[in-house]
């Protein structure tokens, strides 16, 4: 991943050609080293993930909020912890790690993760479901030091390797959980794509464990009742979905200035989608 150090170097470059040469040529070279540098970044807090990876991590958290126990929040920053160090937070097919591993957990079906079915662990909630049913029998997994824990599940060849990602895995884990208001910002290029109302509604519904999310309109869905849960999920999922618009709480998200103040209920997440037809 590219840092935020070095985007913003080589923007503030671009911006002193601009400055210093003018005229309209090097005002599109900005543009497009612009839209190179910053597309399908999102960011919470310090750090930096790409659209993909923002959706995994929502739709982790999704499923540590519908588990069958409800659990603290240190069971979704240990479950990102393991992801970050596996997979860097990418639902790897069969194949590209090690050995039989599989998933966003990296779990192995020989092993007797997903009952021996790989197909079941390339879910990405399912996997984190796996994850948790084991963690919950690990003796004190709430106080232990994060490695311990995750190690404790996971049996890799170097569990410390997990204590890395304590920091991250706990920024992803209050901004996609909305312990924090509005931490998750993304930008992305203008979408070619753009899934249809009643279906992202049901993707919200089914990974967040609700039952709330309905198709308003061609182009708008809208959450009663929800937190900025919710809200964050539709912001990590924006570029994947089509989303141009997420409004809550006095706040609105694009996917061109980030969160601003706004005209938005507090009864109500509403995600408007991208209009194609218009742009067309």
């Amino acid at each position: 991943m590219v840092s935020r150090t070095t985007r913003r170097l080589t923007v503030l470059f671009a911006v002193a050609v601009i400055v210093i040469g003018g005229g309209y040529a090097l005002k599109a070279l900005w543009s497009t080293a612009k839209a190179h540098f910053v597309a399908d970044t999102c960011t919470i807090g310090n750090y930096e993930v790409d659209t993909d990876q923002a959706a995994v991590a929502s739709t982790m958290v999704g499923a540590v909020t519908k588990y069958r126990v409800r659990l603290p929040e240190r069971a979704t920053v240990l479950a990102l912890a393991a992801a970050l160090q596996e997979s860097k937070l990418r639902n790897l097919p069969p194949g590209a790690g090690d050995r039989d591993s599989v998933g966003v957990l990296q779990q192995r079906p020989s092993q007797g993760w997903g009952g021996g079915d790989a197909a079941a662990l390339t879910d990405v909630g399912e996997a984190t479901k796996e994850f948790l049913d084991t963690l919950v029998k690990v003796p004190h997994w709430r106080r232990i030091p994060l490695a311990e824990a995750v190690q404790a599940v996971q049996i890799s060849a170097d569990g410390s390797a997990y204590a890395q990602h304590e920091p991250e895995a706990k920024a992803l884990a209050d901004a996609l959980q909305g312990i924090k208001a509005a931490a998750i910002t993304c930008e992305f290029e203008t979408p070619t794509k753009v899934a249809a109302a009643a279906e992202v509604a049901d993707q919200a519904g089914y990974q967040l464990g609700i039952d709330t999310p309905k198709a308003t309109g061609r182009l708008t869905v809208r959450v009663p009742g929800a937190h900025w849960q919710t809200a964050a999920w539709f912001v990590a999922n924006a570029n994947r979905l089509g989303i141009e618009r997420v409004a809550y709480a006095g706040k609105v998200w694009t996917r061109t200035d980030g969160w601003k103040a706004g005209d938005a209920t507090r009864h109500a997440v509403v995600a408007t989608l991208y209009d194609l037809k218009k742009s067309s």
